[in-house]
């Protein structure tokens, strides 16, 4: 019945947030005040789908990350998309998105509430938590390319200061990093990797400024360097990782950068 009433809530979140959303298109002068009741209605549906009112948990506050995170960067794509149609496509793929999120943060707070915390991912019986880490990060990839792409974006067209940009981008990649990391460690050593992940994608944010490539090339570039991170930590709470892994990582990483690189846009200097 739990189960059920969590699926009733989060149908209910994603066509609001696709009503309000619709609203913006016709409405733009209302674009602050809409997007005010369109992350309280995220965080509301957050705060119910992590437990978080019935545990009273810090812990479970992580959870909230992903779906503010995602909500907000992906309007800001939203906002640069001119056409009419796009915006239309664009708004049905973020909320079918964005239900897909507000389900695997309600499945893996409840799964992790039943486990009791396993750190370690060993045994066979923890291949449904595989997999729900596997979705999130899917999702916290794509997140992290929606707002690196939006902050690379006003970077290139509204001359936003990189430094500003620098510091948002290292608050993004900390927070997206702390969600996935409170999964697989503690509360302190997932700050900590998550704080060094953060500073070290810094500087590679910093480098990808004074390229001349589009936004899109920088992100994946970005979010790849995320991938490999994120991975090579996913294994080594596992006690899995090792040299045939972490080079299997790079590998497909420096693929997939070679690729975009190779078939981008390059500004002229």
């Amino acid at each position: 019945m739990n189960s059920l009433f969590s699926k009733i809530t989060i149908l209910i979140s994603t066509l609001a947030t696709l009503v309000v959303m619709e609203i913006m298109i016709g409405r733009p002068e209302l674009f602050w005040q809409l997007y005010i009741i369109l992350i309280s209605i995220i965080i509301l549906t957050s705060f119910y789908l992590s437990g978080f009112l019935k545990q009273k948990k810090l812990k479970n506050l992580s959870y909230l990350i992903l779906p503010a995170l995602y909500i907000t960067s992906s309007l800001s794509l939203f906002i640069l998309s001119q056409k009419s149609l796009t915006q239309h496509v664009f708004l049905i793929g973020i909320s079918i998105v964005l239900a897909i999120v507000l389900n695997n943060i309600s499945t893996l707070s409840h799964y992790h509430l039943e486990i009791k915390k396993q750190v370690i991912l060993k045994s066979e019986q923890d291949k449904k938590r595989r997999v729900l880490l596997t979705v999130n990060q899917a999702l916290i990839i794509l997140t992290a390319f929606f707002a690196l792409g939006s902050l690379f974006g006003i970077i290139y067209l509204l001359s936003f200061a990189i430094w500003q940009a620098l510091i948002i981008a290292v608050i993004i990649i900390f927070l997206l990093s702390l969600q996935f990391l409170n999964e697989i460690f503690l509360a302190k050593r997932a700050v900590v990797y998550a704080s060094v992940t953060s500073l070290g994608l810094a500087q590679i944010f910093w480098s990808l400024t004074f390229w001349p490539t589009n936004y899109i090339a920088n992100s994946v570039v970005l979010i790849a360097s995320l991938y490999i991170i994120l991975g090579i930590l996913e294994h080594y709470a596992r006690e899995a990782l090792n040299k045939k892994l972490i080079k299997a990582y790079f590998s497909i990483a420096i693929i997939v950068i070679i690729s975009v690189l190779t078939t981008a846009q390059w500004k002229p200097q």
